[in-house]
């Protein structure tokens, strides 16, 4: 299936959702969320599904014949395995329509801890990334290994509008790498960005959910008791955190992987008809998307312009097959 150019203006329509977000507003389901912007929600998927979900994923990385072996550790290796950013982020190969990716999704453990959050089991989802991040921390790049402090919002959104998940797979504890976050800062998100106008391009802030933080800045918060904190979970525990925490992943570190997927849903009420349709056409082409399942960008090969090798393929290995939940989740059918 050859991809349809997406134009800018097509990736950025605002979502309907307007949720006002400050200090003292709390989240019935997750109070921790809204104090520290993040919290870990125990148990979503019991461990032996969550184990079965690593095997297939180690079972996709082998599939590329690049001489990876999972039970092998002399063949864990930067160059035995196909192309990632940072310490382990896999966005290419049509990985977000891989059928793992769509049974996780389909989790109704995964599913419950959203409908909480948002007061609805009629949700839309992310088509999002995986990550497998191997301890290779001597093999990396500079480019890998570095820290990017960022928050996923745009400043132009500064109230409550999106709160991203991680499904974790595998015991993911102080050195395994994972979710980095600076504790403290989703409350001060407002505040930042309006006493930094100066920090605004000339044509104003960007409405791309996107915002890299420098040391420099970073001292703002630093200066108001703000803390870096390394989330740890538990096979089939989702991570939650607001999308305007700054946060970053940071790569394996010890002697044992990460393996996690990333999820992000919201109520279905707010896809627009042009949202929507441009969902359906991604689900098509089996594009990926960014994080919100509403206000997302595509990420396919061309939007990223990615430099494919000869022997890459732009889709999943096999079609995904659908529940109807997941037909609902990933707006092809209605509610």
């Amino acid at each position: 299936m050859s991809p349809v150019p997406v134009t800018e203006t097509a990736t950025t329509v605002q979502p309907t959702l307007k949720l006002r977000g400050d200090a003292s507003q709390t989240t019935s389901a997750y109070p921790e969320l809204d104090v520290k912007g993040y919290t870990v929600v125990r148990g979503a998927i019991p461990p032996e599904r969550a184990a079965e979900y690593v095997d297939q994923m180690y079972q996709w990385l082998e599939s590329f014949g690049r001489g990876f072996k999972r039970d092998d550790r002399s063949t864990w290796h930067v160059n035995t395995v196909p192309k990632f950013d940072k310490g382990g982020l896999f966005h290419r190969y049509g990985v977000g329509h891989e059928q793992f990716a769509w049974d996780i999704r389909s989790e109704p453990g995964v599913i419950d801890v959203f409908a909480k959050l948002w007061g609805t089991d009629e949700l839309t989802v992310s088509y999002d990334s995986v990550n497998i991040s191997l301890p290779l921390e001597k093999e990396l790049t500079e480019q890998q290994a570095s820290r990017w402090p960022h928050t996923d919002q745009s400043p132009t959104r500064r109230f409550k509008n999106c709160v991203q998940g991680i499904v974790n797979l595998y015991p993911n504890g102080p050195l395994d790498g994972g979710l980095m976050v600076l504790e403290g800062s989703m409350p001060l998100f407002e505040e930042y960005f309006a006493t930094h106008e100066h920090l605004a391009p000339a044509e104003g802030w960007s409405p791309a959910d996107w915002w890299l933080h420098t040391e420099e800045q970073l001292q703002w918060f630093y200066d108001r008791g703000c803390k870096w904190v390394k989330v740890e979970a538990g096979p089939g525990d989702v991570i939650l955190w607001d999308s305007r925490t700054i946060h970053y992943g940071v790569h394996a570190q010890g002697t044992e992987p990460r393996i996690a997927t990333y999820v992000c849903y919201k109520p279905a009420r707010d896809l627009s008809p042009e949202r929507l349709a441009l969902k359906q056409e991604c689900f098509d082409n089996f594009w990926s998307t960014t994080h919100d399942p509403i206000n997302f960008r595509v990420t396919n090969a061309d939007m990223k312009g990615w430099k494919l090798e000869d022997w890459e393929y732009l889709g999943p290995r096999q079609p995904p097959v659908l529940t109807e939940r997941a037909k609902k989740l990933a707006g092809l059918v209605p509610y």
